[in-house]
């Protein structure tokens, strides 16, 4: 008799661990978004139609449970990340296209790098010891082949596109640059506002986190806030656009 009654609490002691493990799986490893889900809710976080993108790849990450996704439109390469568990967005990133190889085209440039830093050093009137060269890439826009080049001086930063067939210049800014002009910084929207705009895109309050960096970047393409702060054991990681407040970068982890 005394030993059934062991044999009986055994039974259930293990009849409660199948239950909870069940319980465990079904709620943290189970997954209930599927690739299609995952897709449709990446597109709607980046405010984009699947229709004007192209998919690059479509990974599934069982160890941080999560579907990562990467695509680009005719402007940006994005990265993001979908929890399959929850359908939650866990890392976002937004960059500008930086190579000019779309849809595989090969076809031969009549226009070097070399002829490209010319036409713009005789736009500016400046000589090639006089500037420092950022970028000088192939790109694509509105269906022509341009160079796009940036380049910056003692004083400006300068950016063009140039028609690689007809050598024309389709664009052309200069700016100051920002140590020697307040104009520029005078139009960013200011940290705090980047913090406002991190924390209502976390739901969050300036009570309830730490930050552990604000942090104003200014290179020769975009200025950006970096911001990072810590909740509920948590840290987030955000890059906003310093001029428009758009968030660029998003990263929520442990």
């Amino acid at each position: 008799m005394k030993n059934w009654k062991i044999y009986s609490i055994i039974v259930t002691v293990l009849l409660v661990l199948v239950v909870v493990g069940f319980l465990v799986y079904f709620f943290l490893f189970k997954e209930t978004i599927s690739e299609k889900e995952a897709k449709k809710i990446a597109f709607e976080y980046a405010n984009v139609l699947e229709s004007d993108i192209t998919i690059l790849s479509i990974n599934k990450d069982y160890d941080d449970r999560e579907y990562s996704i990467k695509f680009f439109d005719d402007i940006y390469e994005y990265e993001i990340d979908v929890n399959y568990n929850n359908g939650r967005v866990s890392n976002f990133e937004k960059d500008i296209l930086a190579n000019g190889n779309f849809n595989n085209n090969t076809d031969t440039v009549s226009m070097t790098e070399d002829e490209a830093r010319n036409i713009a050093l005789a736009r500016v009137d400046k000589s090639l010891n006089e500037v420092t060269f950022t970028r000088v890439k192939i790109d694509r826009e509105n269906g022509i082949t341009v160079y796009d080049v940036y380049f910056y001086d003692n004083e400006k930063e300068y950016e063009l596109s140039i028609d690689v067939e007809t050598k024309e210049i389709i664009t052309y800014k200069e700016d100051y640059l920002t140590n020697n002009n307040q104009t520029t910084s005078n139009k960013y929207i200011g940290v705090e506002r980047a913090k406002e705009i991190v924390l209502e895109h976390a739901n969050l309050t300036n009570t309830d986190v730490l930050f552990s960096k604000v942090e104003l970047d200014v290179d020769y393409r975009i200025a950006t806030y970096e911001i990072e702060f810590y909740y509920n054991y948590f840290e987030y990681d955000y890059e906003i656009n310093a001029l428009t407040g758009e968030i660029l970068k998003y990263e929520r982890e442990r």
